[in-house]
């Protein structure tokens, strides 16, 4: 098994990238595409940028694509930001519909009259 860094991964997008230490086999460097699909095979829920991971690759439709995933080590600071930026996300989701539920109100009072 390989191990590389997180590039990134975007978890709406359900993809990211992996930046091996070292060439494989055949000499590769290239960045490694990862799919959801391979981290849900895993029991891994999310990928933060600059986790240390350990993964197999394999050659599909003429690019490296990982096969199996494990995470070594987790980067505290990348995840302590996506804690935050979620739950920043979370706040204003809430605080839109909150608005929308007091606007909905004073136009129906309005109608009513």
């Amino acid at each position: 098994m390989r191990q590389g860094k997180v590039k990134w991964y975007n978890g709406k997008k359900c993809f990211g990238f992996i930046t091996p230490d070292a060439p494989n086999a055949d000499g590769n460097t290239d960045d490694v595409f990862v799919h959801s699909s391979a981290l849900k095979d895993a029991g891994i829920r999310f990928l933060n940028e600059n986790d240390i991971v350990e993964f197999e690759e394999e050659v599909r439709n003429g690019k490296l694509s990982v096969t199996t995933i494990s995470v070594i080590q987790r980067d505290e600071e990348s995840a302590r930001r996506f804690h935050e930026r979620r739950a920043e996300s979370r706040r204003s989701t809430e605080n839109r519909k909150s608005r929308e539920e007091r606007t909905e109100r004073r136009g129906f009072a309005f109608w009513k009259k």
